[in-house]
């Protein structure tokens, strides 16, 4: 997921953003829609809302069968990703499925110097009646202190999963952004 998220960073780079404040529905790609600032994912049927100074800047198939998006917020200038599969869970066993991707990441992220999860931050969330928990970690990049801020939510149909990172000064102002983001979603 690390090669997809660079590589959608770059694209991010190089790609128009799209408007938020777009007032009419205009297609952005092949698997979704912005519609009055609401991005909606035609295969899964996740929504969430761009608030003020977010704009879409690229989507595409990601690792394991999702599709991504990037999002950049022009108020901390920092990129946010969103990561959308349809997939069957069952109720019972979302706490787990939860519990289960802290190891995973951790595991993914092995190669980032002093990757941790900040003591205290996981929080089980709730997002439009779904299932999620968020969590902070705390690594060093060419030098410098960054911050990832993750959340994950799963429903009966679909997982999502949101990731920012950004230097770790910044983590409280773009942690609260990405947060209106997140709990503005409307996943199936």
């Amino acid at each position: 997921m690390v090669q997809r998220f660079v590589a959608f960073a770059v694209l991010s780079l190089l790609a128009a953003a799209v408007p938020a404040s777009a007032q009419s529905r205009e297609k952005v790609g092949d698997i979704g829609t912005v519609e009055n600032g609401v991005y909606r994912h035609d295969r899964t049927g996740v929504e969430f809302t761009l608030p003020s100074g977010w704009t879409l800047v690229s989507q595409g198939h990601a690792d394991h069968g999702g599709h991504g998006v990037v999002l950049k917020d022009s108020v901390t200038d920092a990129f946010g990703w969103v990561w959308m599969k349809s997939q069957r869970n069952e109720p019972g066993d979302i706490a787990g499925l939860l519990e289960r991707r802290l190891d995973v990441k951790l595991l993914q992220r092995n190669n980032f110097e002093g990757y941790k999860f900040r003591p205290g931050s996981v929080q089980h969330i709730t997002v439009g009646g779904n299932q999620g928990m968020g969590v902070i970690a705390d690594y060093v990049s060419l030098g410098q202190r960054k911050s990832e801020y993750l959340t994950w939510i799963y429903s009966g149909k679909t997982h999502v999963y949101f990731d920012g990172r950004v230097p770790e000064a910044q983590l409280p102002s773009f942690q609260a952004r990405f947060n209106e983001l997140i709990q503005s979603a409307v996943i199936p």
